[in-house]
């Protein structure tokens, strides 16, 4: 298997990671929150039930599709 970029959005200004697996992960800066999560759904309900960080960051390589 090959190296991997993982994709990775913000859901009320904490980071979903998406890495192999699939498993996405929650993250507060570089501190990993919560457990690995099978879909990217999972973890962004779970980041929309943590308090709301001040700033979000720019959306550049977000899992989502246009």
């Amino acid at each position: 298997m090959g190296w991997k970029t993982p994709k990775f959005e913000y859901v009320n200004g904490y980071r979903i990671v998406e890495v192999d697996g699939p498993v996405f992960k929650v993250y507060d800066g570089d501190r990993q929150l919560g457990d690995h999560f099978p879909y990217s759904g999972e973890a962004a309900a779970y980041a929309n039930s943590l308090p709301k960080r001040d700033h979000q960051r720019n959306q550049a390589g977000s899992l989502r599709k246009s």
